[in-house]
């Protein structure tokens, strides 16, 4: 496609399918206007469950309309060198392959130890290049030795694959990111803890794709369930609270305003409990859980709430520049739905730039919006900084 952006591609289907405007609008329940605006790319896609219905009725994937290409930089070049050999990996891993650990657990726990600051800065490029070896001596280790090093590599498996999986994922590398899960979500099976269980069941959650809706919110139940009558630590509820707040975003992409506030009310219950965690790299807590409902009210087609939910939201108190930058993508994607407030998101995505460059410009979400908001803009010509951001982010 000359220009790739979601509504080109919906164009793209259409066409292929032999469908006309009118016939695609009624089989996803939407206008005919509605159609012609996001083909035009003058209007985004406001609510993801919106998002599921388009898909279905071109007969396509959600990732087949929002996976775009990111734009080429060395770091991503880098990153995407790194995938043929962390596919490679995950094989050896899947197919239970018997392989000989280069490095020691004491050599291994350094490394894994080192994952989530690198993690945290959204620098794929340096945690794609730890990935193949460290994947490889995990396994490696998690099927050797004595019981002891075997239930700390699992432990350590479980961890990693959390990093792991967000990396794929930020590579479009979605299949691979749901390998990844659901070898960490096998390990956590045969460790047997309850809280190591959660945070892989967590990590699988967040690796299915949009149209699971349902499955993925059945799943978060049952995971947040099986936690809510543990041990009650400080880590349980965390995790607890994470799965609460995976539950509400599938309920809300389903639709059900009444299980998405359950869910969420459940969620600032823990956080009040918990404060501000850091267990897994999870960041729950009540900041996390207002990133949340920014999330959430987008997903929603409420972007006009990200105003209110950011009263006496305090990004700086997590400790993930990854998590700030989502937040800030969030709300610009927010401002951006309501067509008041494009200079305000425009300052949001910069934001977001700034904070975690990789993630920012590796995200299908902010380069939607940022060209919805660029295309709509042609018309006065546009604005430098707009322009220019779109630039680095890959929006033509």
């Amino acid at each position: 496609m000359a220009e790739d952006y979601m509504g080109a591609r919906v164009r793209f289907w259409r066409l292929k399918r032999g469908l006309s405007q009118r016939t695609l609008a009624e089989l996803a329940g939407m206008t005919q206007g509605y159609v012609s605006q996001i083909e035009a790319g003058t209007k985004e896609v406001d609510k993801r469950s919106t998002l599921i219905r388009l898909a279905g009725a071109l007969q396509v994937s959600v990732a087949d309309l929002t996976n775009l290409p990111g734009p080429e930089s060395p770091e991503l070049s880098v990153a995407e060198s790194t995938v043929p050999a962390i596919r490679a990996a995950l094989n050896v891993a899947r197919l239970g392959e018997q392989v000989e650990a280069r490095r020691s657990l004491a050599e291994v726990r350094a490394v894994v130890a080192g994952l989530a600051p690198t993690w945290k800065a959204a620098r794929y490029d340096q945690l794609s290049l730890l990935m193949p070896d460290l994947l490889t001596d995990l396994h490696a280790l998690a099927g050797t030795g004595d019981e002891q090093t075997q239930r700390a590599a699992l432990r350590l498996l479980v961890e990693t694959m959390h990093c792991a999986t967000s990396t794929l994922r930020h590579l479009n590398c979605g299949d691979l990111a749901m390998i990844a899960a659901d070898l960490g979500h096998a390990a956590a099976l045969r460790l047997d803890e309850p809280l190591w269980r959660g945070v892989a069941d967590y990590v699988r959650l967040v690796t299915l794709p949009a149209e699971s809706k349902a499955i993925t919110r059945r799943l978060a139940v049952e995971a947040a369930d099986r936690l809510d009558g543990g041990s009650g630590s400080s880590e349980a509820l965390q995790v607890s609270g994470m799965l609460h707040l995976s539950a509400a975003f599938s309920a809300a992409t389903a639709e059900d305003a009444a299980d998405t506030a359950a869910h969420l009310d459940v969620a600032r219950q823990l956080a009040e409990r918990t404060g501000e965690g850091t267990f897994a790299t999870m960041q729950f807590g009540p900041t996390n859980v207002a990133f949340w409902e920014t999330s959430i009210a987008v997903a929603t087609g409420e972007g006009g709430r990200v105003r209110e939910i950011a009263r006496g939201v305090e990004p700086d108190r997590i400790d993930s520049d990854t998590r700030k930058a989502a937040y800030y993508i969030d709300y610009g994607r927010g401002l951006a739905q309501t067509r008041r407030n494009d200079s305000e998101a425009i300052a949001s995505f910069i934001r977001a730039e700034r904070t975690a460059p990789q993630r920012t410009r590796r995200s299908p979400a902010a380069r939607e919006s940022v060209g919805t908001m660029l295309r709509r803009a042609r018309a006065n010509a546009g604005g430098r900084h707009l322009r220019e951001l779109a630039s680095r982010i890959g929006v033509a």
